[in-house]
């Protein structure tokens, strides 16, 4: 290594990577071709190769290890032994050492060597007696002993999860001094709240008891809670809504693992209550105080609470992991139940004993303790100061490719022929300055002739100067003449440059195909005996050229594909023979290029998929209705498979079962423009179909105006262009969409999406570009459609970091730059915008005056049937209101109003029996109708939906003007029509 920069270390890297990547793929293929001389010559030159370059930078081991490999392959390749496949393992897991150098750098040789010295000593003798034909019949890899112990790093499955907390301060229950807490509502909403919460707190105060030997009876202490919360954030009580948060966590992480909660946690959790009981016996001129001086112990106890749900979540995982993973333990498991917990989690403050209102003791010191919760033992862990600032990291290397001779020197004599062109810039410009001056001449010339005309000059001196001035013009014209043409020429000169230096760099970042499947024979070769089976794989079209960038991103997915197809579809051995099927199975994996596409399949001569198992699988999971699943063809029945955690596999193997899988491959495919598709010949086999671009550098694109601005989108993200008329427009629940083909579309202004200026579209047409993601078609609305352009892709700078919903920018035919759109970004933000409601329309909406309109609001609790109707008053509305749904059901049909706002759970009749009681009404089948409730699950939101309500939101939407711009929505302004 003496004198070696990095550079040349570099070159070394990449021939031992490329002489390993060849040893891995050959020795696969000796199992099936052991004699073949041209094979057995290129792995002996590899392994000779790596020993030479290993010799130069002084890397010893490596260079011992090829040696004697290149000895064995030298005595097959000389007939004196014939490679079986115990010797083959043998000389892979020489390859697998020597594959290792490929991830070295200058600093770090000595310690590969340290690290694989002992398995090198191993194999130098077997690889020795195979050369001499001498075959031992197993070969053992020496034991690795185990890394020192490194107590400072807790390992998860025994550490202790201990946080060291300080005790919350200890304060009597009314009148002690504190910085008042900012509520922003009136005296009249605080005793409203305090009221209901003191309901809340009986409740949970009866329940939490109960809690620590039944966990399943945690449910009216979940929704007291939870009624607690909601309330607490409507008069904006921050502290006492966090509390009653963190409480409903733990209370909610003991029903969801089944374990009584630990009586420590309980007397946390009742602490917890009697302090807000405290402030909830308070006036209202010292509520907020009170609240103040608490706050900081309410938000102790929280943490606390917090961190003992995490902590039984993570002691759950741990027994699972325990109880599947260790063999052996060494230590018997650490205990569980309520006992364990509660000796981990320190009991809280006493609130009375000794302690004055600053939180002093009677002695005078101040009461401070640790609350230490833990998983396993418990101990209290001391901090040790922060460590000092890491060093300043050294430079990255830039990434290094390999680019062949003859295509670096046609790039050189491009560039040369550019640097020509280039030149002949200067000699026009100089030409171009000539012809303007002769032009300036011509025009001085035709004033001096107008003013003689004009000034009365003799007729044969006016003769004189016209004819000067038609010999300049025609001077002027027959220079133009020349430019023109000469610009011509050398403008089609130009572009023929600069298409061929351009041809030329994109043939320099392509690969053959064959460079990126070095590991995969061996793969196969090992899943297949591991399952006990036997397989082999063929590749057709290794000198496919394919870019880079593409391979790269295919070494995952075909290596998903391959396993998939040795584990599930080549049959076990005695089936193929009953089948009178080869023993040995066949995985081809064949690429091509295709109308300006790359065509990559992965295919195997097995059983197929059996698509009456997969029916049935899609049933069981619940993904369709029976019904539904026999209607299905088999291509839609087997786009299942591409489903997040969808998983045809009986158990779990080490290969399968996971439900990690197609839908993986499908994701990575997109993300280069490509596409999947699976077909399928039950007892011949299955064939996955990938379509990719040829390359990431340019990309056809369809360009857009948003704002005013051009916008591209990837043609292969894009379904359809559209336009619909404005009058195709209807919108339910914020959400505006079309019906397309029968399927209804939502749409979203692109402006929007892009954060630029987004007012509603004008005009009788919307242009529409259809987007589509696997799961779901959007609608995105723009300015006008440009056209189609192919674009030479330029990333984004750096220091911009990730530009929401931008991926690339390029320049189009006309020098404008352009923007070209993240669509998988853009489906995120979509999602989101769609899910606040806070879409921009594209309809109009028309305005007019109009009586006041009348508003039903239905609410068990006083808090929100209070802050809804201030919030509907202020805005002008007339507002009536009922405390259940029976109540609700007799005024909305006694009473006229235009819209019923109604909660979900209440008494006597809940929020989804009186929407359906008012859709089934004749009188009341078109009243609009808002269901506002605390439950923010989808599925709530889907079950208020169906039985009729226009809107959907939770009590959240009270802050952020989306209650009030759905009223505004649904039956306009308070005096509008």
């Amino acid at each position: 290594m003496n004198g070696l920069d990095a550079s040349m270390f570099d070159l070394f890297r990449d021939e031992a990577k490329a002489h390993a990547d060849t040893l891995a793929t050959g020795l696969v293929a000796v199992e099936t071709r052991p004699t073949d001389p041209v094979l057995l010559d290129e792995l002996m030159r590899a392994a000779h190769s790596i020993k030479g370059a290993a010799r130069i930078v002084g890397i010893d081991t490596a260079v011992r290890l090829a040696h004697v490999m290149e000895d064995a392959l030298v005595a097959a390749q000389g007939g004196r032994i014939r490679l079986g496949p115990a010797d083959i393992d043998v000389l892979l897991r020489g390859a697998d050492v020597l594959a290792g150098l490929a991830a070295l750098g200058p600093n770090t040789t000595a310690a590969w060597e340290e690290a694989n010295r002992p398995l090198v000593d191993a194999l130098e003798p077997a690889l020795v007696a195979i050369a001499q034909g001498v075959r031992p019949e197993t070969f053992a890899e020496p034991p690795r002993e185990p890394p020192p112990a490194e107590p400072a790093k807790p390992v998860p499955a025994a550490a202790s999860l201990a946080v060291e907390l300080p005790e919350p301060p200890a304060f009597e229950p009314a009148g002690i001094p504190g910085e008042p807490f900012a509520l922003r509502t009136d005296h009249s909403m605080l005793d409203l709240f305090r009221e209901e919460a003191r309901e809340h707190l009986r409740v949970i105060t009866k329940g939490l008891p109960h809690l620590s030997s039944d966990p399943t009876a945690t449910e009216p202490v979940q929704e007291a809670l939870k009624l607690l919360r909601g309330a607490a954030r409507l008069v904006k009580c921050v502290p006492v809504a966090d509390a009653a948060a963190a409480m409903s966590a733990f209370v909610r992480t003991a029903r969801e693992t089944g374990r009584p909660i630990p009586a420590r946690a309980i007397e946390w959790a009742q602490y917890t209550t009697a302090t807000l009981a405290g402030a909830l016996a308070t006036d209202d001129d010292t509520f907020s105080e009170w609240i103040g001086s608490a706050a900081p112990a309410l938000a102790t106890a929280s943490n606390v609470l917090t961190r003992a749900a995490e902590a039984d979540r993570a002691r759950g995982a741990i027994a699972a992991s325990v109880g599947q993973g260790q063999k052996n333990p060494s230590k018997p498991p650490a205990e569980h139940g309520s006992q364990a917990a509660s000796e981990s989690i320190a009991p809280p403050p006493s609130r009375t004993s000794g302690i004055g209102p600053g939180g002093e003791r009677a002695d005078g010191s101040v009461g401070r303790s640790s609350s230490v919760i833990a998983v396993r033992e418990p101990r209290t862990v001391t901090l040790s100061p922060p460590p000092p600032p890491p060093a300043p990291a050294p430079p990255v290397a830039e990434p290094v490719v390999r680019v062949s001779a003859q295509s670096l020197n046609r790039l050189m004599g491009l560039a040369g022929e550019s640097l020509v062109q280039a030149r002949w810039l200067p000699t026009f410009s100089t030409a171009l300055l000539k012809m303007k001056k002769r032009h300036d001449l011509l025009t001085a010339l035709i004033d001096t002739t107008y003013h003689a005309a004009l000034g009365g000059a003799p007729a044969d001196q006016v003769a004189e100067l016209v004819a000067d001035t038609r010999r300049q013009w025609l001077t002027c014209r027959q220079e133009l003449t020349e430019q023109t043409a000469s610009f011509d020429d050398h403008a089609a000169r130009a572009e023929d440059l600069n298409a061929r230096l351009y041809r030329e760099v994109i043939v320099s970042r392509m690969r053959p195909f064959g460079d990126g499947l070095h590991g995969l024979p061996r793969m196969v070769r090992d899943i297949a005996r591991a399952l006990g089976k036997e397989a082999r794989l063929v590749v057709v079209g290794e000198g496919t050229e394919v870019d880079r960038d593409i391979l790269e991103k295919l070494e995952a997915p075909l290596a998903h594909l391959i396993r998939n197809a040795v584990d599930h579809g080549l049959e076990m051995p005695d089936l193929r023979r009953a089948a009178e099927k080869p023993v040995a199975g066949t995985v081809t994996v064949e690429a091509r290029h295709r109308a300006g596409m790359l065509l990559v399949t992965v295919s195997d001569n097995g059983a197929g998929v059996d698509l009456n198992r997969l029916r049935a699988k899609i049933v069981e999971r619940g993904l369709n209705s029976a019904e539904m699943a026999v209607k299905l063809s088999d291509a839609e029945l087997l786009e299942f498979l591409f489903l997040p955690g969808f998983s045809t596999a009986a158990a779990v193997t080490e290969f399968s079962g996971r439900g990690v899988g197609l839908d993986v491959v499908l994701d990575t495919i997109r993300k280069v423009g490509g596409n999947v598709r699976i077909t399928t010949t039950r007892g011949k086999g299955t064939t996955f179909h990938l379509q990719l671009p040829l390359t990431l550098s340019v990309i056809r694109a369809v360009v857009v105006d948003v704002a005013g601005e051009p916008y591209a989108f990837p043609h292969t993200r894009i379904d359809r262009l559209i336009r619909v008329r404005r009058d195709e427009v209807r919108s339910i629940e914020h959400r505006q969409f079309v019906t397309v083909d029968g399927q209804n579309v939502g749409l979203v202004v692109a402006g929007q999406l892009l954060d630029m200026p987004a007012p509603p579209p004008v005009g009788d047409d919307v242009p529409v570009v259809l987007l589509s993601d696997g799961t779901g078609t959007y609608g995105l609305v723009v300015d006008a459609f440009r056209g189609e352009q192919d674009l030479v892709v330029r990333p984004l700078d750096p220091r911009l970091g990730k530009v929401p919903n931008l991926s690339a920018a390029a320049i189009l035919d006309d020098g404008a730059p352009v923007l070209i759109v993240d669509v998988e970004d853009l489906f995120r933000s979509m999602d989101q915008f769609i899910q606040t409601g806070s879409l921009v329309r594209c309809e109009t909406r028309p305005a007019g005056a109009g009586r006041k309109k009348r508003v039903l609001v239905v609410d068990d609790s006083i808090t929100v049937r209070e802050v809804e109707r201030q919030l509907l008053l202020h805005k002008g509305y007339d507002v009536a209101v009922a405390v259940d749904g029976v109540d609700g059901w007799n005024k909305v049909r006694a009473e006229r109003c235009d819209l019923l706002v109604s909660d979900i759970d209440m008494p006597r009749m809940n929020g989804l029996q009186l929407v359906q009681a008012v859709r089934a009404d004749d009188r009341l089948r078109d009243l609009p109708v808002i269901i506002v409730s605390y439950k923010e699950r989808e599925e709530d939101r889907l079950k208020g939906l169906e039985v009729g309500a226009n809107a959907y939101l939770t009590k959240s939407s009270f802050h952020d003007n989306r209650f009030i711009e759905t009223v505004a929505e649904l039956i306009g302004a308070a005096d509008g029509p």
